[in-house]
């Protein structure tokens, strides 16, 4: 079992509301982990979602969760004006420069009532969460990449950098997303349910290559851990579960139903 310092990382979900998390490179690993975290933290009533600026296809379809990805980081800081006001009853709205000062003209119709202040209301449409993750370099966003220049952002990487952006920083070298979250999310208070066990266990199927490359102890601990999660029938205090499912056939359980359509290219499970 690892032990991961969340000292840091803690305190930024305690009063968090709302969390945005990043994956830059797009793979089964990464977007399986990212969506496993997304929906613990649904679970403790935080809205998540999950950025992924490359498209995902079919080889992804089997994970939970899919509908928390978006494929754009709304990276501006609009201001938005709102009247509670009949639109009927607006003539034209324009702006003007009042030395060096904006100024927003909303011209009513004639015998028109008044706009009363309280009929204003004023939304800073900034991007940023209450917590953000990122999961390694941010460089491969592009422009996007700006979206770092605020929130309170934990970096997850296999690679020891410095991010002057990051709050918090966790580094494991010898280990997939996948992995790392299997035994973050217990530490951070967040539980692993049926749809997060599944998830990370198809991400850490499919980097490692089905547990036979670049694997340790914890990586097979790691994949008891989510398959135990996937059985809903397991009986606690150590028993057998009921019901057992192969784990080549977790991914392709949805309903109940096992789907015997395999996945292709680049993300395919290999038979263990």
């Amino acid at each position: 079992m690892k032990n991961y310092n969340v000292s840091q990382i803690k305190p930024l979900l305690d009063n968090a509301k709302t969390a945005l998390i990043v994956a830059p490179q797009l793979s089964v690993d990464s977007i399986g982990a990212a969506l496993g975290l997304a929906l613990a933290l649904k679970r403790k009533n935080i809205d998540a979602k999950v950025f992924s600026p490359q498209k995902t296809d079919a080889n992804y379809s089997k994970l939970d969760g899919l509908e928390l990805l978006t494929e754009t980081a709304n990276t501006s800081n609009d201001l938005i004006v709102t009247l509670d006001y009949p639109l009927d009853q607006i003539d034209q709205v324009s702006y003007n420069d009042d030395g060096g000062k904006l100024n927003l003209v909303v011209k009513t119709k004639p015998n028109a009532a008044k706009v009363e202040s309280d009929h204003i209301s004023i939304n800073n449409q900034s991007n940023s969460a209450d917590v953000c993750f990122m999961f390694g370099e941010e460089s491969s966003l592009g422009a996007a990449n700006s979206i770092t220049q605020k929130g309170n952002w934990i970096f997850i990487s296999p690679v020891n950098i410095n991010k002057a952006w990051a709050k918090a920083t966790l580094v494991d070298p010898d280990a997939p997303y996948s992995e790392i979250f299997t035994f973050l999310l217990p530490m951070l208070g967040l539980d692993i349910a049926p749809d997060t066990g599944k998830d990370l266990l198809i991400g850490l199927r499919v980097a490692t290559q089905s547990f036979s490359v670049n694997v340790s102890p914890e990586s097979f601990e790691a994949g008891a851990i989510c398959l135990r999660a996937t059985q809903p029938d397991m009986v606690q205090n150590g028993s057998a579960p009921t019901n057992t499912t192969p784990i080549e056939n977790v991914e392709n359980k949805e309903s109940g139903a096992v789907i015997n359509q395999p996945l292709t290219n680049s993300a395919t499970l290999p038979t263990a």
